[in-house]
């Protein structure tokens, strides 16, 4: 790590952390509906450090962080140097997101992997954790698309409740303030409140959003069940992995309307596409919102403040639900996921996603994949392939 090299000259005296917007969750605690995150996307590593120093000193209260991103320590030291340097006056004054990755999913790996979170964040609970896939299918850090895992299966809720059990027992042995999801479809969320009780459910679900891809039906379902939604790649992530990149893509912050609504207002196209993630439908969510510039680190917890955006460029944005004014949506998916796919999925990402194969019990998986192997076996004993 290397000493803080901002300054108040470069980024602006310090926000008011009282003055950004907090979300209610259902079971009534409050959390700050700007999340400053820490995935490094393969290029931002050794910045880390520094940047959580300066986002802390700045006023951002919610840290977003998760295990896969392989920077905890770097996370928990940034916490550390801010309460010595009077940035805060304990890690109490700060609302952290934590995440299980894949790869300890097991129930023996579940209490273990949360305990070395905590000891490298510095802390002794974490206010809020996330069960960061529905399931546990891994891959090598800093990997390429075409990353394929034999071992990888689809969404099995047996094992999966397996899981949330382990979960549950750490929030009951006060590790954990809250329990969430991310990543999750209707179907698996469907299933998980079917089988907990009121009190054990999921109180936030984190997931793809921004302009170009809103999932207003998605994020409407989690809401009318009582879970938050928190939107990441709120800017469209432009330094996200090589792997997640495709030409297929567009970018939020280049879209026509983001850039008419930004001249219009005097501010960047970046800082609409936040004000909308958080103004949009009932103001009921947030984002999560990553960057190592220090005056970009200012402006994003700005959107958390004001209301930059009038109604009328919400309708502009969003649609008002009707064909005549459908917004900007675009169903611009960014992270397909292509490296958690499974034999049965046949390279076809959108299964990931639309809920076709989702199982209740690990018997019904093997039945289905012992079908799915005789008819490929078929098809491809039958199917012409070319000269």
């Amino acid at each position: 790590m290397t000493e803080k090299t901002t300054s108040s000259e470069t980024s602006g005296a310090p926000l008011d952390p009282s003055a950004v917007k907090q979300i209610k969750l259902a079971n009534g605690r409050s959390m700050p509906a700007a999340a400053y995150g820490t995935f490094h996307s393969d290029w931002a590593q050794d910045k880390m450090y520094d940047a959580t120093l300066e986002a802390i000193r700045i006023g951002w209260r919610h840290i977003d962080t998760a295990r896969a991103y392989e920077n905890e320590d770097l996370v928990g030291a940034a916490f550390k140097e801010a309460i010595k340097r009077g940035y805060i006056s304990s890690t109490d004054e700060l609302y952290v997101t934590g995440k299980l990755w894949n790869g300890h999913m097991s129930p023996k790996d579940v209490a273990p992997a949360l305990e070395n979170t905590l000891k490298d964040l510095g802390i002794d609970q974490i206010d809020c954790y996330l069960n960061h896939w529905p399931w546990p299918n891994v891959h090598p850090p800093g990997c390429t698309g075409d990353q394929k895992n034999p071992d990888a299966v689809p969404y099995i809720h047996e094992d999966f409740m397996e899981t949330w059990g382990e979960l549950l027992k750490l929030k009951e042995a006060g590790k954990i303030v809250d329990l969430g999801i991310s990543n999750h479809t209707k179907a698996t969320t469907e299933l998980l409140l079917r089988d907990v009780s009121e009190k054990d459910r999921p109180t936030v679900n984190q997931m793809e959003m921004h302009p170009l891809f809103q999932q207003t039906e998605l994020r409407r379902y989690f809401e009318l069940n009582g879970i938050t939604t928190m939107g990441y790649m709120a800017l469209g992530s432009p330094h996200r992995p090589g792997r997640d990149k495709f030409k297929e893509h567009r970018s939020d912050m280049a879209d026509p309307v983001i850039n008419e609504i930004a001249d219009e207002l005097g501010i960047s196209a970046g800082d609409v596409c936040l004000a909308w993630a958080i103004q949009r439908e009932k103001q009921s969510g947030g984002f999560v919102a990553m960057s190592t510039n220090p005056s970009r680190i200012r402006t994003n917890l700005k959107c958390a403040i004001e209301d930059y955006l009038t109604s009328e460029h919400l309708v502009r944005i969003s649609g008002d639900d009707t064909e005549d004014n459908p917004g900007i949506d675009a169903n611009n998916r960014l992270i397909w996921g292509q490296v958690f796919l499974w034999e049965e999925a046949d390279n076809d990402w959108r299964v990931l996603w639309n809920d076709s194969q989702v199982f209740e019990t690990r018997e019904n998986y093997q039945r289905f994949k012992e079908s799915w192997a005789e008819h490929h076996k078929v098809h491809l004993e039958t199917t012409y392939r070319g000269a």
